[in-house]
């Protein structure tokens, strides 16, 4: 789940929190916990000595895939991006921090305020020098989705885009291949680099052990780094009609599904139909730049090869 880049650590923790994992005491398991169980290569099937050394296959079962766990790793250490809710998120505001002041373009906040007859939710522009937005919470969402349901695409140019899809994932695939290959061959290579260093080592002392374990520590890095480089060359074997089918689905319906879907989807769906955020002028949303998704809709059909082979106009799918 973690590995997805899709939830934070502490909602991982929550999850399998309720499902029953305990510490050997029978208490909660602490976020500090947590991490380190995340850290623990072990899990994966790696006996790791760092004072000897050692990183080598275990006899264990390995409990995850030893991707899964470059992948975890990766993200712990921030080398991959993940698209996780904000923190201290407040159901009431799905909007707060995606939506931007148009006069500042500073992120906006949102809370409940006192009046005469009860208490009014409100999304305001945080910056006290501009302070150009101020609205109340029922008509900034409600203007939201009025703004997905005209960036609706028109069922040609969707039936377009999927065909679009469909021959770009084909080329990702022949690319995938060849990627996975050759990350292939540079484990292999690092594979034996590392073997004739613990020859060097071990059996014929050549080297002292400082120079051996910072070498040592050196390549176990690369291979790890090659590992992750390995798996994200692959291409899941998907159904690639239904997954478009899916999103065609969505793009149709983003707006009815926005206000359906509960608070960390709904920020999920902003994300991706609008990469790039947008900005509220008290009374309009507006765009920096068009989200791609609906950009690329509107291409006309004879302009089809070009956009296919334009680089970065990939579909990207999860269960």
């Amino acid at each position: 789940m973690y590995a997805t880049g899709l939830h934070s650590r502490q909602q991982v923790l929550e999850l399998v929190t309720r499902l029953g994992l305990t510490t050997k005491a029978g208490k909660r398991v602490s976020p500090q916990t947590f991490y380190q169980l995340l850290r623990k290569p072990i899990y994966a099937g790696i006996l790791e000595v760092p004072a000897w050394g050692i990183r080598q296959p275990s006899n264990a079962m390995p409990l995850v895939s030893r991707e899964t766990f470059n992948t975890v790793q990766a993200l712990l250490d921030g080398k991959r991006p993940t698209i996780t809710p904000r923190q201290r998120n407040n159901p009431d505001f799905p909007l707060r921090h995606f939506v931007r002041c148009w006069r500042c373009d500073r992120p906006l906040t949102a809370s409940w305020s006192k009046g005469r007859n009860g208490r009014y939710a409100y999304y305001r522009c945080q910056n006290r020098a501009c302070k150009a937005v101020n609205v109340r919470r029922e008509e900034m969402e409600r203007l939201f989705v009025d703004y997905l349901g005209e960036l609706q695409p028109k069922p040609e140019y969707l039936r377009l885009f999927g065909e679009i899809i469909v021959d770009v994932w084909k080329q990702k695939q022949a690319q995938a291949t060849a990627l996975h290959e050759a990350a292939r061959r540079r484990i292999n290579g690092l594979l034996e680099s590392k073997q004739r260093l613990i020859d060097a080592f071990v059996h014929r002392r050549e080297i002292d052990r400082s120079i051996y374990q910072e070498q040592l520590d050196k390549l176990n890095e690369e291979i790890a780094l090659a590992e992750i480089a390995e798996h994200d060359a692959r291409i899941e074997e998907i159904d690639i009609q239904a997954a478009v089918s899916f999103g065609e689905f969505v793009l149709l319906n983003a707006a009815r599904l926005w206000t359906e879907l509960p608070l960390s989807q709904k920020q999920r769906l902003q994300q991706v139909l609008f990469p790039h955020g947008v900005q509220f002028d008290g009374g309009n949303y507006r765009t920096a730049e068009t989200s791609m998704i609906f950009f690329n809709l509107e291409v006309e059909h004879e302009q089809k090869e070009d956009v296919v082979a334009l680089p970065g106009i990939e579909p990207g799918f999860e269960d």
